[in-house]
């Protein structure tokens, strides 16, 4: 008797999972809709920043690419006047 009321409580149990199934699933496919969704927004964010920050970099070549030639330069004409680096 013990066995087949175990039996009878399992199964329902499956029959209440059954019942509750769309229940329990709801939140969970809302859950990975918005997460789906939030990572294509965050995908596309961090590609225009990207495009972004290229565009910028690309357009200001004119001024930065002089600044860091004349830098690199100065930097060359210092290191040759100190010498060689006397290592011991």
């Amino acid at each position: 008797m013990n066995t087949f009321l175990k039996a009878l409580g399992i199964i329902f149990l499956a029959l209440l999972t059954l019942k509750f199934a769309p229940v329990l699933l709801a939140p969970v496919f809302i859950l990975l809709v918005t997460t789906l969704v939030l990572g294509v927004v965050l995908t596309a964010g961090a590609t225009v920043t990207v495009l972004v920050s290229l565009a910028v970099i690309t357009a200001l070549a004119p001024i930065w690419l002089p600044v860091a030639l004349v830098v690199g330069f100065v930097m060359l004409i210092c290191r040759l006047v100190r010498g060689p680096a006397v290592t011991a």
